[in-house]
């Protein structure tokens, strides 16, 4: 795997620069953000792909597919992206697709990834995602204002990549899967009206905003809706163990979205038997909430600083939008690019 990581704003720059409400900065407990500047989302891909791929020991030709994951805009309308970083990493005739899952997008992407591999010759998949949240509609400080929830993170800008391998690698694959909520649909939507799309509008996305309205014009259904995720993400949980052959002592870390704080935490792993502590939230304040990048970041994290070591297992539990994602990673051995 790799990653770009940009430089990182701090909160007390944000807040001294109005960006970013003092109150809310403390209550959080978010110290920063990633910020990309102009380096758009597929240049980042780009980077942390090269890097990856060089890690690997995969030539170009051992590429089956391409899979680049996303969450906002990547550039120009009606443009793909994935053939972007297609162009500027493997090349060739592979197929390449882009995965709109949100903030499952990678895992998702690895999900299909690893089936493409059951039924092609080639060895390699390679998996990309980023985002770059600098843009005018939405604004990566309030993004989760008015939410009324847990979930008062911020956005930071991130690529990552990682090369899935039928010839083996530092950590195994054991289990990967998702999962669709479609009630959660609405919650996202907030009410919105489908057409004209709001990015034509110069509207502002303001996340936290649909939220709360869909919970207040509809309290039952927005119940039923948040019982129905907390219901098919232990169920989902429960089966990429089960699958994997781990039961829940034997997780040593566990990866997430960097967005929530301790009590989303513990309702995404307590359920499983999983302490919140074995989780990275304390890291992900430090770099804002990576979007669809947020797993493998936090995985390289964990390898990098020695916190998981041949032996271990990683589950990555994920929800974005109307879907969850889960994997169970077993490490194998140090890679030689994290050091001695």
């Amino acid at each position: 795997m790799g990653t770009h990581l940009p430089p990182v704003v701090s909160a007390e720059e944000a807040v001294a620069r109005g960006w970013y409400d003092a109150g809310t900065a403390e209550r959080s407990g978010w110290t920063g953000a990633a910020v990309a500047g102009e380096l758009s989302a597929p240049e980042m891909a780009v980077l942390a792909a090269t890097a990856a791929l060089e890690r690997s020991g995969h030539p170009p030709d051992d590429v089956a597919v391409l899979l680049h994951a996303s969450t906002m805009a990547q550039g120009p309308e009606a443009w793909p992206p994935q053939s972007y970083v297609q162009r500027r990493t493997v090349g060739g005739d592979a197929p390449a697709l882009e995965v709109r899952q949100a903030c499952n997008g990678m895992l998702a992407g690895m999900e299909l990834a690893a089936r493409w591999l059951t039924a092609d010759a080639r060895p390699a998949a390679l998996v990309t995602g980023a985002d770059n949240f600098g843009l005018p509609l939405i604004d990566r400080w309030r993004y989760a204002e008015g939410a009324g929830t847990d979930r008062l993170s911020v956005l930071g800008d991130a690529g990552a990549a990682v090369v899935l391998s039928r010839r083996g690698g530092f950590a195994r694959l054991l289990a990967v899967g998702t999962l669709s909520v479609p009630a959660l649909e609405e919650m996202y939507r907030g009410g919105l009206p489908l057409f004209p799309p709001e990015q034509s509008l110069g509207r502002p996305v303001r996340i936290g905003e649909r939220l709360r309205r869909y919970r207040e014009t509809d309290p039952a259904s927005s119940a039923a809706a948040r019982r129905s995720l907390d219901a098919a993400r232990l169920a989902l949980g429960t089966r990429t163990l089960a699958e994997a052959g781990v039961t829940a002592d034997r997780v040593t870390r566990a990866t997430h979205v960097f967005s929530g704080g301790a009590a989303y935490l513990e309702s995404v792993l307590g359920p499983l038997g999983i302490d919140a502590s074995r989780g990275l939230l304390e890291f992900g304040r430090t770099v804002g909430h990576l979007a669809t990048c947020d797993h493998v970041v936090g995985l390289e994290h964990l390898v990098l600083t020695g916190a998981v070591g041949p032996g271990d297992h990683v589950l990555m539990m994920s929800n974005g939008g109307a879907s969850l994602a889960c994997a169970v990673v077993e490490l194998v051995a140090r890679p030689t690019w994290a050091g001695p």
